[in-house]
């Protein structure tokens, strides 16, 4: 590494070996549901191929997020290892790798610095989807008819970035 400014260099997830090394693969199909919202698993999951949502279930369902290839999920379990917060379906066919906590604790031992750069990476994206969390919060705090414009506006572009990244 040179210096401070690539120690915190994002990870690309799938142009890591040694990520993918640490990882196990698997298969999704069309409406499978990988991580359901109450249940208790910790690992990190990477997407391979296929596209997903992330949705919570209680009470009305509310799309949270609209997931594709190279996007990641499940960090918040991963760091916590507590129940997790939202479900997670597969809405194409598709691959997802999948990292234990064992399994980065091995990577971390071997390859210390990407250790710490995954877990900058996560940081940073656990930032960016605080900062979405509290736009939207303050929207559904207000009035319905300008919480539907932005639900709909911000399904539309996630759908678009979707789409330009395959």
């Amino acid at each position: 590494m040179d210096g401070n400014s690539s120690f915190f260099a994002p990870v690309n997830f799938l142009d890591e070996k040694n990520i993918i090394d640490a990882c196990s693969l698997r298969a999704t199909e069309e409406q499978e549901v990988i991580i359901d919202q109450g249940s208790f698993t910790n690992d990190l999951y990477i997407i391979k191929s296929g596209r997903f949502v992330v949705s919570d279930s209680k009470g009305e369902e509310f799309v949270l997020a609209a997931l594709s290839e190279g996007d990641v999920f499940g960090e918040m379990a991963f760091f916590r290892s507590e129940i997790r917060s939202a479900t997670v379906t597969c809405v194409t066919p598709g691959e997802i790798l999948f990292m234990s906590r064992d399994s980065f604790k091995e990577l971390y031992k071997q390859y210390p610095d990407l250790a710490m750069r995954i877990v900058c990476t996560l940081a940073g994206m656990l930032s960016d989807r605080l900062d979405h969390a509290d736009a939207t919060l303050s929207l559904l705090s207000d009035d319905s008819e300008l919480r539907q414009r932005y639900e709909i506006r911000r399904l539309i572009r996630e759908l678009k970035m979707s789409v330009h990244k395959n």
